[in-house]
């Protein structure tokens, strides 16, 4: 008993450790860097803990009061959604026939019919227990018993949909609270063996071990709302919007920033304004405080 219990001390010890350097390691990258920071992030925790792809969602709040609680997510939309790997190409056609025309930002008859059909169920009982702790801090693994019943899920055409086709046979989720308004989101997924294999579920030290360092990098997190204007606004950037962002973030002059896209100098100007007015500056300096005044939210425990 004694042995094991050592055991596992060491490997705690180990995890700080990494999870230490890891950290240092994201402090490096520059403003501009937030999704190059991110995906270094997935990759070593893929390699931590043996997963086969991590997801990371940006979820925003768009429905209040009555209204959020008649809504299949509460009132929450997806708004960026950035696998580690590809998806497997089963995933990718559900993603497209609901996620992409319906679930990002339009609240339209037709979303609302769908989520609620009883037969498909998209939203399912993993978004709703998911986005049910929203504000709160929160690790779950799939089968969690204190979380949602895994074998009624299993029994619904979610189910079979969003894990069964794609392959995943165990999830890790973490919740962050970035605002009161921006939840952001990591699903990490175990896939099924190709040689037919049995493969072991996520352990709680696992679990426990991803929910650490999603925690312990609330800048990052909040960074990677900034960059995609969804702490000012319920749309995220437009590609062009994010490069010419991430050219003023890195010091380039606007004539320079033309010139890297291919654009007219007097159109890049005109992106400029429009991305000081929509972040609420009046200049490339105070547009830069922005990312380097910290962390000004503390995730509730």
């Amino acid at each position: 008993m004694q042995a094991r219990g050592n055991a596992k001390g060491r490997a705690v010890a180990r995890d700080n450790v990494t999870a230490a350097v890891l950290r240092e390691q994201l402090a490096g990258f520059p403003a501009s860097g937030a999704r190059r920071a991110l995906r270094h992030l997935l990759k070593w925790l893929s390699c931590e803990i043996d997963a086969d792809n991590i997801i990371w969602i940006a979820a925003i709040r768009v429905l209040d009061g009555s209204q959020a609680k008649n809504d299949p997510f509460f009132g929450w939309r997806l708004r960026e959604r950035y696998p580690l790997h590809p998806d497997p190409k089963p995933y990718q056609q559900v993603l497209a026939q609901y996620y992409q025309p319906e679930h990002y930002g339009k609240l339209t008859p037709t979303y609302r019919s769908r989520s609620h059909e009883p037969k498909i169920d998209h939203v399912g009982m993993t978004g709703r227990a998911s986005l049910a702790g929203a504000g709160h801090f929160r690790v779950h693994r799939l089968r969690d018993r204190d979380w949602l019943d895994f074998n009624a899920l299993r029994r619904t055409e979610h189910y079979r949909l969003y894990f069964e086709l794609p392959g995943i046979i165990d999830r890790i989720l973490v919740g962050v609270p970035v605002s009161s308004a921006c939840e952001s989101f990591v699903m990490i997924h175990r896939h099924r063996a190709q040689d037919g294999s049995r493969r072991k579920l996520f352990t709680r030290r696992e679990a426990q071990l991803a929910g650490e360092i999603m925690r312990g990098v609330p800048e990052l997190h909040r960074r990677l709302f900034l960059g995609n204007g969804l702490l000012t606004g319920d749309k995220p950037l437009s590609p062009t919007e994010r490069r010419i962002l991430n050219g003023l973030l890195d010091g380039l002059t606007e004539k320079e920033i033309a010139s890297a896209i291919g654009q007219r100098f007097a159109t890049t100007h005109k992106y400029v304004k429009s991305l000081y007015a929509r972040y609420g500056v009046t200049s490339r300096a105070s547009l830069m405080a922005l990312w380097l005044s910290g962390c000004r939210y503390a995730p509730p425990i």
